[in-house]
């Protein structure tokens, strides 16, 4: 993907320049907040591009974004820059933030789900929240998992029935994937596959793991309906693998109003949004 040019014509790029500090020069400062906000709008940058629009030497913005990439604020690639990949933290980190968006989240996905229907739900931080409503609330689903602390958490609701796929466990992460894994989910079919993300962007649905995307992809595929699960910090994050583009995902079930090109996929995909108040 190209990156869009940077005119020094164009009006509504020059009102959302840097100012000036002195002379005709932007602070160091400004020039790393100006890349950071373009690299917002668009996922890669031309050094050439920059220097044009903030009027300072190639040089000058090389060296900006060396400093940017030590941050890991930004990758740099040949010529300019682009965002950086996201990171998943540890399983324990992640269950500890976005509590109040997750279980949110969490809530509408509970209403949608009626009586016996077959879900696939996938391991995450957020389809745990989903696992914990599911389990006060619904009555007689079948859940299948790859998921270990998922299926102990649906596992109190007598009249729910848990399969749990096969596979290689994953220590830190608590479910299993691989071959054997991916095989146990091609043999189902479900009403619906409930997946999360490491990232959402323009381009879909993407995870850190590519064991992990590999799983929620077959997912998304064995069935009817495919909803997406994600709060708004995984807005416009990109990760290794997308495992699915957004005409695949029939539902984003989020906690805010997602804006610019992620907004303009969703509405081109024909995903459903719905936003969950916290």
């Amino acid at each position: 993907m190209t990156s869009k040019p940077l005119h020094t014509s164009d009006a509504s790029v020059a009102d959302k320049r840097p100012r000036k500090t002195d002379g005709d020069r932007f602070s160091k400062l400004a020039r790393h907040k100006h890349i950071i906000a373009q690299l917002t709008a668009a996922p890669t940058l031309r050094a050439s591009e920059i220097a044009a629009a903030l009027g300072v030497s190639g040089e000058t913005i090389r060296r900006d974004l060396v400093e940017l990439q030590e941050q890991k604020l930004i990758n740099r690639t040949y010529g300019g820059a682009s965002r950086p990949f996201a990171l998943e933290p540890a399983l324990t980190d992640r269950k500890a933030l976005m509590i109040a968006e997750r279980e949110a989240i969490a809530a509408v996905i509970a209403d949608l789900v009626l009586p016996n229907e077959v879900l696939m739900l996938a391991a995450g931080a957020t389809t745990f929240h989903i696992a914990r409503r599911l389990a006060s609330r619904a009555r007689d689903i079948t859940v299948i998992t790859h998921d270990y602390a998922i299926a102990e958490a649906l596992a109190v609701n007598s009249s729910i029935r848990v399969l749990c796929c096969p596979g290689r466990y994953h220590p830190t992460e608590g479910y299993v994937f691989g071959t054997q894994t991916i095989a146990s989910i091609n043999s189902y079919e479900a009403n619906r596959a409930i997946v999360s993300a490491t990232g959402i962007s323009a381009r879909g649905a993407n995870d850190a793991d590519d064991e992990a995307g590999a799983i929620y992809g077959a997912m998304v595929k064995r069935a009817a309906e495919a909803i997406l699960v994600a709060d708004h910090s995984k807005f416009d994050q990109r990760a290794l693998t997308v495992f699915a583009q957004w005409t695949d995902i029939d539902r984003l079930v989020t906690d805010r109003q997602p804006e610019g090109s992620l907004a303009t996929a969703l509405r081109e995909a024909g995903t459903e949004l719905i936003v969950a108040q916290p």
